[in-house]
């Protein structure tokens, strides 16, 4: 197994990812394009990602996980980012992989924001995915933008040991806005206004492409979904959800075993 830096992109939209190559005594399977959530959740769902390069590599996987342009150890600023952006970014680290992986069937990954951004990338993909897992996609763009407000009080709260109004009524900290910074990062006016548009997937024209498409939520937004049964997707639903906002996903060192299950069964 090899684990290389890859930089890509343009030069005023560079990037920076990490490329794991099977193990050597694994035939190539297949190429995976792991495409992170935003902000927070990014950051506590680093150690899922590491860990699912290491299983898929050791199953003849080369696995490329990358952070778009402004975000994590890409350069660029972040209010100056948005979704139609880091699509185009996912479309460049997809011909990346390409060159890395000649020949092998591309699948992608996506969680979160990322799910989205890559649902987004694979309309316009040249060639197309073989198969794209959208893991707890964004279904809701004004519930997303409000759960990362509530998460903003909630986390500088507990930080500081008192309640949020407590904290706003002595001029310690003010209430969120977006556009704007929450939970340490900045929202600017395109992407709040992406966001905030937010709703169903783009699912029966990623089907209309030929793309595989698993969509996993939680157990308790499957009413949302399971009228799109009938599109011929795979829809799964998850018991346990785990609130990457919060700090306390720190703690949660174990992959969910639903995880790997899945990406494995694309193969």
């Amino acid at each position: 197994m090899q684990i290389n830096t890859r930089r890509f992109g343009s030069p005023t939209r560079e990037m920076v990812g990490l490329l794991q190559s099977p193990y050597a005594d694994r035939p190539q399977r297949a190429a995976f394009l792991m495409c992170r959530p935003f902000g927070q959740e990014a950051i506590r769902t680093a150690p899922i990602f590491r860990a699912m390069s290491d299983r898929l590599s050791r199953e003849g996987c080369t696995v490329l996980t990358f952070d778009h342009h402004g975000c994590g150890d890409s350069p660029g600023e972040l209010d100056d980012q948005c979704i139609d952006d880091w699509a185009a970014d996912t479309r460049a680290a997809q011909a990346q992989l390409l060159a890395d992986a000649p020949g092998a069937p591309q699948h992608w990954f996506g969680m979160g924001l990322g799910a989205n951004i890559a649902s987004c990338a694979a309309l316009m993909a040249d060639p197309v995915p073989s198969c794209l897992v959208l893991w707890e996609p964004v279904l809701d763009g004004p519930a997303y933008l409000d759960r990362l407000k509530t998460m903003h009080r909630h986390e500088l709260a507990r930080e500081m040991g008192m309640e949020w109004h407590q904290l706003v009524g002595r001029g310690r900290e003010r209430e969120p806005e977006i556009p704007g910074s929450v939970l340490g990062h900045a929202i600017g006016l395109r992407l709040h206004g992406e966001l905030i548009e937010i709703g169903e997937l783009p699912l029966a024209a990623l089907l209309e492409r030929g793309i595989k498409v698993v969509l996993v939520v939680p157990r308790n937004q499957r009413g949302a979904v399971d009228g799109l049964a009938q599109t011929g997707l795979v829809l799964q639903s998850i018991e346990d959800e785990t609130n990457w906002m919060s700090t306390e996903a720190f703690g949660t060192a174990i992959v969910p075993q639903e995880v790997p299950r899945t990406l494995l069964a694309t193969l």
